[in-house]
């Protein structure tokens, strides 16, 4: 059997072994999974370079898997971050009700994942794509009644999505006579303007679902705050760029990079890759002001993480190769720190069983693991030096100075500044400031929980010292498939026309810097006491209980203020009124369809009757 074929067998069958035996005791359910997980991912890893393909014929239409170096990008990331959720979902979920439906709708998402990035035509990528958004409805319902809005929400958007690609897949058969991503290559040349406008608006919908580019970004809040925080780690780190892996296919693959041939050009780019960049753009820069006046953890980074794969499109949009590789390097970065970070918030909900930030603080000292993964998570995301997420946003920042998008830069930036703001939210309102009595007694979770959020953690470190194995990989992406003359790296040192940076240095820097203050603060503060938080006077009254004012509640209240405007014209609003107008039309409709067998004749008589006048004015 083709290793593409039993990748896919692999975790398909493992998923319905998993709920049918699960039945006997959640651990097997684990364990089989964990297993399928290893063994499919070790035969996808071993393929790297080896462009395995299966093809047969069903229905006169061509199925073809195929893992080239693209699918084995993408694929990778989502068999690791798989396998890091099903070992935190073993404490985090132990106990839990419903825990076969868990299992077999995670399984099943995993495989659905795998199935698109192997996909080399539109039927099978059409077909594993529904699997995936069917499978994770499943768990955005997971809680049931309480979960219904978001289900409601997520469902009705992914609607949108399917039917926006149905379509452009109709419109591509229809004259291609194939859905062959090869065939679609050579013939994309030929399509007319107005033809690839529609094919690159309705796949644009359908892909932007999926990585909430803005305005379709209304699910994910909702979605991500109410689905279980594990597989939520995995809806943020994985599921999303599958709408991110579509538009790579789209601008690169599909297109093949000849867009320019038929439309204006922006400072060398043409205008459906300029005008995805803008989206891109200001879905960071809107996301980012959002997510600053949230009190909510989890609402918090599903708008983080809408902003952060807006970065990743504006890359893409680009169309450059040091615009791409930004793209595909911070798509990894956003997958591991989105993770991490996930995973830590869940962590502080397993214990104390709130994602209020008004409600926590002081954490500390109760979990300082999961303290150390949040720290070094916000420091990634902000793009810090010298963590992996730098390296991405300056390669993506140079891409914008190098093509002269001067204005771009400026939002751009301004949106990583004012990340600054929500990351020392998340970190200070849960770890820092004075903890509530009720949480004295927390710990920190279980090793099993631990594990994957250390594991990664140590990974942007790493990528963030020698981040040439993933920039090199990346690379042999853009010869090897699209044409393009790859990103200059050395071992540490990465190039552009603007200049360079040599990470290890920047490590090095950094780490001096730390001891000696490490140093300084531990000499200087050595006779330091501890004072105890709630030692106040009481000015003469009879003392009471313990009130801890965590002014997290009001965080950034003259920002929100300033920003209020932004945030009432929300596309939540829009979409309501679209909805109203609907159905004030809809309603109106009923005066005509009543029913009446005469009604209904009457109108025929006056269909006929115009048919008539019309055709003697045509004579």
């Amino acid at each position: 059997m083709k290793p593409v074929a039993l990748v896919l067998l692999i975790l398909f069958g493992s998923s319905i072994l998993s709920y049918t035996l699960g039945k006997v005791h959640s651990l097997i359910e684990n364990t089989i999974a964990l297993i399928a997980l290893l063994w499919a991912g070790t035969v996808f890893a071993m393929q790297y370079g080896v462009s395995d393909t299966f093809s047969f014929s069903m229905a006169g239409f061509d199925i073809v898997w195929r893992i080239s170096i693209l699918s084995w990008f993408f694929g990778m990331m989502a068999f690791i971050i798989g396998l890091g959720v099903v070992i935190y979902s073993m404490a985090f979920m132990k106990d839990k009700e419903r825990i076969g439906y868990y299992c077999f709708a995670l399984c099943i998402t995993i495989a659905g994942t795998i199935g698109i990035v192997v996909s080399a035509d539109l039927i099978s990528f059409f077909f594993f794509w529904e699997i995936m958004t069917w499978s994770s409805f499943l768990m955005v319902i997971y809680y049931r009644y309480e979960a219904q809005k978001a289900g409601i929400k997520y469902f009705v958007m992914s609607l949108i999505g399917a039917y926006s690609m149905l379509l452009a897949i109709f419109l591509i058969y229809s004259h291609t006579h194939s859905t062959r991503f090869d065939v679609l290559t050579v013939m994309w040349e030929n399509f007319s303007s107005g033809l690839q406008i529609a094919l690159l608006s309705l796949f644009f919908v359908g892909f932007g679902v999926k990585a909430a580019i803005m305005p379709l970004h209304t699910w994910a809040p909702d979605a991500y705050r109410i689905s279980p925080s594990p597989f939520t780690a995995f809806f943020s780190g994985i599921l999303s760029k599958m709408g991110i892996f579509g538009l790579i296919l789209l601008f690169y693959v599909f297109s093949a990079g000849s867009l320019a041939a038929h439309f204006v050009t922006v400072n060398g780019v043409a205008l459906p890759g300029y005008l995805l960049a803008w989206f891109g753009a200001l879905t960071a820069l809107i996301a980012t002001i959002i997510a600053i006046v949230q009190d909510d953890a989890k609402r918090l980074l599903a708008y983080s993480s809408v902003a952060q794969l807006g970065y990743i499109a504006l890359g893409i949009g680009l169309s450059s190769s040091l615009g791409l590789a930004g793209a595909m390097f911070h798509a990894v970065n956003h997958t591991i720190f989105k993770v991490m970070l996930f995973m830590a918030v869940g962590a502080v909900i397993y214990r104390t069983g709130t994602y209020k930030f008004s409600e926590l603080g002081g954490l500390i000292t109760r979990m300082p693991y999961t303290f150390f993964v949040v720290l070094l998570g916000i420091i990634t995301l902000a793009g810090i030096p010298p963590l992996s997420g730098f390296v991405g946003k300056w390669m993506l920042y140079e891409a914008l100075l190098q093509q002269k998008m001067v204005f771009l830069a400026i939002v751009t930036f301004a949106a990583s500044t004012a990340a600054f703001l929500y990351c020392y939210r998340l970190i200070f309102t849960i770890f820092l400031g004075q903890r509530p009595e009720r949480f004295d007694h927390i710990k920190e979770v279980p090793w099993s929980m631990r594990a994957p959020m250390l594991l990664l953690s140590l990974l942007t470190i790493y990528l963030g010292m020698y981040p040439y194995h993933l920039i090199d990989l990346i690379g042999k992406v853009e010869s090897t498939l699209f044409g393009i003359v790859p990103v200059d790296m050395s071992q540490s040192v990465l190039f552009s026309r603007m200049g360079s940076v040599n990470t290890l240095t920047v490590m090095n820097i950094v780490g001096v810097v730390f001891v000696l203050v490490f140093v300084l603060f531990n000499t200087l503060y050595k006779r330091s006491r501890k004072v105890v938080l709630k030692d106040i006077h009481t000015s003469g009254e009879v003392p009471g209980p313990h009130i801890n004012l965590h002014y997290a509640v009001d965080f950034y209240q003259p920002f929100s203020r300033g920003v209020s405007a932004i945030l009432k014209r929300s596309a939540d609003r829009l979409y309501a009124a679209i909805g109203e107008n609907l159905e004030n039309l809809f309603d109106l409709m009923r005066y005509i369809y009543t029913g009446n067998g005469q009604t209904y004749a009457m109108y025929v008589v006056i269909f006929l009757a115009l048919l008539f006048v019309f055709s003697q004015w045509l004579v």
